[in-house]
This record gives structure tokens, C-alpha cells and sequence, in this order.
């Protein structure tokens, strides 16, 4: 059994869509820790039917409040991706209003503003938030190096070096945490519709936008915005991303190593092996020696 599972105490799990929330659920199950999902509507999944859960609307923060007090949470883990509610002012209990503008401001900035304050608004009822990496450990993190025996070459270097600088200046206005990159093309930068959505609009791309270049061509980049807080949203690839890189024609991943999470793992792996693409963690000195070799 893993050693990191998390808090001794109660955890909530915000679940959204993917597997990292069940991976989070399972471990706690291993561990015999206690813990409760708490789904918002649109975000029930079959295989939450076999954990702890509750049932909760967005507008009723009163009501979801004392329903963790109740159940003694401690803690709170923000976990999978989750579409941005549409206020349904009816609803709204009591507690809402008193959060109900701030939550209306916060809906409209970007994803990691957004996440923030939300993520205040738990503190501040005394509900301690941590990151995934603490239940699951450091191993649930892309490792410095390749995932398998592929590895970017130097043009491939170079598309990834590329990508990281256009997410890195993107960053400050909390755009996104991806690019695409081909023969020095940007080809696609993540918004709010997320990676796979990203990857699918590079697939439909015609040959004469991808920099004159047949497929297979390009990087996909992802890594954190700069001064994010690593307990939200950290940035993730899974079997998905493989597909939808393999289909949008593309030679491989790079990732921030170390501060991005290995969705399903072994699966990840498999699907890399399979496609033949390379996925490959970067330390930010590797990185730096790709961006400065681009100016050679």
C-alpha cells in the first residue's frame, strides 16, 4: 500500500470529470481513511455509486457547509475537471447570498483565479485545502525523462521549448496550461475549452497551417502557470491525451516534470508505447538549455 493517503481526518473530495477523483477516492479506501465525494450536479459518475458521496447544488453553499460539518470534514482536495456552473439565483440558500456576488466575480475570471477563490471561500469556514500530490504521493507526477523508450528530437526540442515560452507569457493572464507547437508554428494554445477540445481543433487543421509540414509534426507542451498554486488544477495527461495527440498528428508531449499529474499510469504508458509517441518530463534547467539552443 502506498505510504501517502492524506489527513487522518475526513476529506472532502470535490469530484469533477476524469479519473483522478476516483484514483483519490481508491487510495483512500486502501488506506481506511475516511473521506466523502461531494458531487455538484452534471458530475455523477457510475463508479461513484461505490464510495461515500453526497449530492450537492452549487447554489446551496449553506446547506453543503453544514453537511461536511456534520460529517466532521477536515480537509478538502480539489479534483478532476468541472464545467462552470450556471447560477441559478431561485436556488440560492441563505449562505449563497452571502457569497453569491463573490462567487459571480469569480466565475468570471480565469480558471486558477476562479479555483482560488473558491478555495478561500473553504478556508474560510475552516476546511484546510491540499493537492492530490498528498494523497497520492510524488510517484503521481510525470518523472524527470521519458515515459517510455521515445524521446523528442532536437527539432521536437525545439517546438517544446516554444510551446513552454508561449504558456509561460500567457500565464499572467490565466489562459491556459498547454500549446502546440510545429516547426516553430503555434499551432493551438489551450483556452478554457481544455486539452483534448485543443488537440481536436489541431487535428482538423489544414496541411497548409501546419507550417507546410505533413503530420506527423509538432509538440504538445503542458505545464503550470506561473505562480500557481499546486494544490489546484494542476496541469495532467492520461490515455486521452495520447489519443487525441496521436490523432491531432503530432510527434509527442513534453511536460513540466515533477508538477504535472500521470493520469491512470500504466494505461498512459501503454497508450505511449502504442502510438508511438514520446512523452517526456522536463526539468526547468533541461528546459532552459531547449529554449537557448533555439536561438542558435
Amino acid at each position: 500500500m502506498p505510504d501517502a493517503a492524506g489527513p487522518a481526518t475526513t476529506l472532502a473530495i470535490i469530484a469533477g470529470r476524469g479519473s483522478l477523483p476516483r484514483e483519490i477516492a481508491e487510495r483512500r479506501a486502501e488506506a481506511g481513511l475516511p473521506y466523502l465525494l461531494i458531487v455538484y450536479q452534471g458530475c455523477f459518475e457510475s463508479w461513484m455509486a461505490a464510495h461515500p458521496h453526497q449530492h450537492h447544488e452549487f447554489e446551496r453553499v449553506g446547506a453543503m457547509f453544514r453537511a461536511l460539518r456534520a460529517a466532521d470534514v477536515t480537509h478538502v482536495v480539489f479534483a478532476g475537471g468541472m464545467n462552470r456552473p450556471r447560477v441559478r439565483f431561485h436556488r440560492v440558500d441563505l449562505k449563497g447570498v452571502t457569497v453569491a456576488a463573490k462567487a459571480l466575480t469569480l466565475l468570471r475570471r480565469g480558471d486558477d483565479a476562479m479555483l482560488r477563490g473558491f478555495s478561500a471561500i473553504f478556508e474560510s469556514e475552516g476546511i484546510t485545502l491540499i493537492g492530490p500530490q498528498e494523497i497520492l504521493g510524488q510517484g503521481m507526477t510525470v518523472a524527470p525523462g521519458p515515459l517510455t523508450t521515445a524521446e523528442p528530437a532536437a527539432d521536437d526540442r525545439r517546438d517544446a521549448a516554444r510551446a513552454a515560452e508561449i504558456v509561460a507569457a500567457l500565464g499572467p493572464l490565466d489562459v491556459g496550461q498547454g500549446a502546440v507547437v510545429a516547426r516553430g508554428v503555434c499551432l493551438a494554445v489551450e483556452a478554457v475549452e481544455g486539452t483534448d477540445l485543443m488537440l481536436m481543433r489541431v487535428a482538423k487543421l489544414p496541411p497548409e497551417r501546419r507550417a507546410s509540414a505533413a503530420p506527423p509534426s509538432g509538440v504538445l507542451f503542458k505545464g503550470p502557470k506561473p505562480d500557481q498554486d499546486h494544490r489546484l488544477d494542476m496541469p495532467a495527461i492520461g490515455p486521452a491525451t495520447l489519443e487525441a495527440a496521436a490523432a491531432a498528428g503530432l510527434n509527442g508531449i513534453v511536460v513540466a516534470a515533477d508538477r504535472t499529474v500521470l493520469i491512470e499510469a500504466d494505461a498512459t504508458r501503454e497508450a505511449a508505447r502504442q502510438s508511438g509517441l514520446f512523452v517526456y518530463g522536463v526539468t526547468p534547467e533541461q528546459l532552459a538549455d531547449w529554449q537557448a539552443a533555439t536561438g542558435d
